[in-house]
């Protein structure tokens, strides 16, 4: 195992309250949809930090086999997110190295970060906005954690795929699609008893009122809401790009692909 610096220090520099829940929390969501967003509110407060997409749930083959670690070894987007995490191939080889389980890995990578971060009593989230694929197995690691599930007008979250600056999939199938299994997903997930471990919040609603929302984050999560610095700072309301970027029959496609979910989540 890693010998981890313990000499660490950093903004975040505090002592352990043994009251405090450090219980990891998830942030779901389909792609473009503001997971990114939301999570870099929630790093101004001093007690959470998150790393960059982990991916540790996301993909279905089992724990430790070669098609898991592929991703891992192979995929420079992966590889650039552990390096924005300060973490090395070899420290991420000894972790992998070192755990039985994704439950395990992810508690090891999430204590690693923390210290990385200078704030080794602090508290770690996840923002993977694919782990709404492993939810499932989430709940069954974590039986304690909850999911903030964001999600965002089915039009625009196609038009800004389109767009490609972040996420590049011009195929009206494939953009249609990455909304429909994240809401069908998330409403299977409910309908089985999840209901009661996951705060959704309207992408619209958050960037809206920024304060209120991270309040309503915060409480569900069980954290002060008080030590939150500038929740809405850098947050602009929705600008409706899909006017711009998407053709009539386009919209219309949108809609049909995307209904009941469309109409359950208020996107008349």
């Amino acid at each position: 195992m890693i010998k981890i610096l313990k000499n660490l220090r950093g903004k975040h520099a505090q002592t352990e309250p043994a009251h405090q829940d450090d219980t990891p929390f998830f942030i779901v969501g389909c792609v473009r949809s503001g997971t990114t967003m939301l999570r870099n509110v929630l790093r101004r407060h001093p007690r959470l930090e998150c790393p960059e997409e982990t991916h540790f749930f996301r993909w279905t083959d089992p724990f430790g086999s070669p098609q898991f670690l592929r991703p891992y070894q192979h995929n420079p987007v992966v590889r650039k997110q552990q390096e924005m995490d300060g973490v090395s191939r070899e420290e991420f080889d000894a972790l992998v190295a070192a755990s039985n389980s994704r439950k395990e890995l992810a508690e090891k990578y999430g204590q690693l970060y923390l210290q990385k971060r200078g704030n080794p009593h602090g508290r770690w989230f996840d923002k993977t906005p694919q782990h709404f694929y492993g939810m499932l197995m989430i709940s069954q690691m974590f039986p304690q954690a909850r999911f903030i599930h964001i999600y965002r007008n089915p039009l625009n979250v196609v038009a800004s795929l389109f767009e490609g600056k972040v996420v590049s999939l011009p195929d009206m199938s494939a953009a249609t699609s990455y909304w429909v299994e994240a809401m069908a997903v998330m409403t299977e997930y409910k309908q089985l008893g999840g209901a009661d471990r996951v705060l959704e919040i309207g992408y619209e609603d958050f960037t809206s009122n920024p304060v209120n929302c991270s309040q309503r984050i915060l409480e569900f999560i069980g954290e002060d809401e008080g030590l939150l610095r500038n929740p809405g700072k850098g947050i602009h309301p929705e600008r409706n790009r899909y006017q711009q970027v998407l053709g009539d029959s386009d919209i219309e496609e949108v809609r049909r692909r995307c209904m009941p979910y469309q109409e359950y989540y208020g996107y008349t």
